[in-house]
C-alpha cells in the first residue's frame, strides 16, 4: 500500500509535466448526491417559438465579459474666430449702389411707372430703368440694382 501511495503522486506529476491531465483521463463515477447539470438551451427544430428541453441553462459566453468604465470626454474649447475690421468701400462710378425700393404708381402693357414718374420698361418681375439697370418688381414695390 505504501508503494502504491508513492507511485500515484509520481505518475500524476509525470502526466502533468508531459502535458496530460491525470484526472481527465480517469473515468469518474457519478456521485448520486449531486444533481445532474441542466442542458444548454436550444430551440425545438419543429417549432422555433419553443425550447427543445425545459428547464435549460444559457450557453457559456464565447469570451469572458469585462467591465469598462464609460468615459465621456469634453469637447475641446474652440477659439473665437478673429474679427477683421473692414471699412466700407466707397461707391464706384461704374457700379452704383442699389436704390431703396420705390412704390409702383401704375403699370401698362410695356412696363410700369413709380410714384415719382420714372419709367421701368419690361413685363413681369424683371424690368429695366431708363439707365439700363436691371430692376426687380416685388408686389407694389420696384428696386433697381
Amino acid at each position: 500500500m505504501k508503494t502504491m501511495i508513492k507511485i500515484i503522486p509520481a505518475l500524476t506529476c509525470a502526466l502533468l509535466f508531459a502535458g496530460g491531465h491525470a484526472w481527465a483521463q480517469e473515468p469518474v463515477a457519478p456521485d448520486e448526491s449531486l444533481p445532474e447539470p441542466l442542458p444548454v438551451c436550444q430551440l425545438d427544430p419543429r417549432d422555433s417559438s419553443k425550447l427543445a428541453v425545459e428547464p435549460c441553462r444559457p450557453a457559456p459566453p464565447v469570451q469572458p465579459r469585462r467591465s469598462v468604465a464609460q468615459v465621456i470626454g469634453r469637447m475641446p474649447a474652440q477659439p473665437a474666430p478673429s474679427v477683421v475690421p473692414t471699412t466700407p468701400l466707397p461707391p464706384s462710378p461704374a457700379m452704383p449702389m442699389p436704390r431703396a425700393p420705390q412704390p409702383i404708381g401704375s403699370c401698362d402693357t410695356g412696363g410700369c411707372r413709380d410714384a415719382a414718374g420714372a419709367r421701368y420698361n419690361g413685363t413681369g418681375n424683371a424690368t429695366l430703368d431708363a439707365n439700363g439697370r436691371i430692376c426687380h418688381r416685388n408686389g407694389a414695390f420696384i428696386q433697381c440694382f
